[in-house]
């Protein structure tokens, strides 16, 4: 049997003279979501950072439990 457990997003933003991308999480989102709407997010995410922030991108995660069925 396979349960969805939930979706999740992680924006990750490069900032100017820093190696390490500063990642935001989003938890519990819709199940799959619009990629128009995704970018848009990050870019958001982006405008509220400082100033030479950069959007690296967004990863979605979808998980599931699968288990055997007891019959």
């Amino acid at each position: 049997m396979i349960q969805k457990l939930g979706t999740k997003l992680q924006v990750h933003l490069s900032q100017l003279g820093v190696q390490k991308l500063k990642k935001v999480t989003f938890q519990n989102i819709v199940d799959d979501p619009d990629e128009n709407e995704i970018i848009t997010l990050g870019e958001i995410m982006k405008d509220l950072d400082k100033d030479g922030t950069l959007l690296d991108g967004v990863i979605v995660t979808s998980q599931s439990r699968v288990t055997k069925s007891s019959n």
